[in-house]
């Protein structure tokens, strides 16, 4: 029994619609990819999350963090039907430094046993459920200290040399 878990998580992991950059650029489906990147980093600057500033801009004790790409294809459940690519930029936080990029870490989530207990009300009282989903909901708040990130892998800027450029962090973000 504790053979078949085993075989279970392994093949739980191996999504082979999750990855990273440089195994979505071996894919066919590449130009898709490259479609949802320059959509997240647009739509993280048009909410003001981002701000593109040269380099000379930056404090000179500023440490400049890098960017990791999460990439998906996203299926429909009955056919298996990709309808979606989704590009999500995480800011690499095994280079982060406590007290100086940051001081608290807590995103309140609901547990799972409340959400069923809530299913299990709708269900019994005849209620009526609706789900929704904010884009971009975590990357509301403003951050407490400038924070810099390297134009990331696969986007270009529109000014220049994207080595020239950072993404100036106003809002956290993933």
């Amino acid at each position: 029994e504790q053979e078949q878990d085993n075989i279970y998580c392994q093949a739980a992991s191996a999504d082979p619609d999750i990855m990273y950059l440089h195994e979505a650029r071996k894919e066919p489906d590449w130009p898709q990819f490259q479609k949802a990147m320059h959509k997240e980093v647009d739509g993280q600057i048009a909410n003001k999350n981002f701000r593109v500033t040269h380099r000379t801009k930056i404090p000179s004790d500023a440490q400049v963090l890098p960017g990791v790409w999460a990439l998906r294809r996203k299926r429909k459940i009955l056919t298996g039907e990709v309808y979606k690519h989704k590009a999500r930029l995480n800011l690499d936080g095994s280079r982060q430094i406590k007290g100086v990029h940051y001081d608290k870490t807590y995103a309140p989530v609901a547990a799972w046993s409340v959400i069923r207990l809530l299913l299990v009300l709708v269900l019994a009282w005849g209620w009526k459920a609706r789900q929704i989903d904010y884009i971009l909901a975590f990357t509301q708040a403003p951050t407490e200290r400038p924070m810099f990130m390297d134009i990331p892998k696969g986007y270009t800027v529109s000014k220049g040399n994207p080595k020239d450029y950072v993404l100036e962090i106003l809002a956290n973000t993933y």
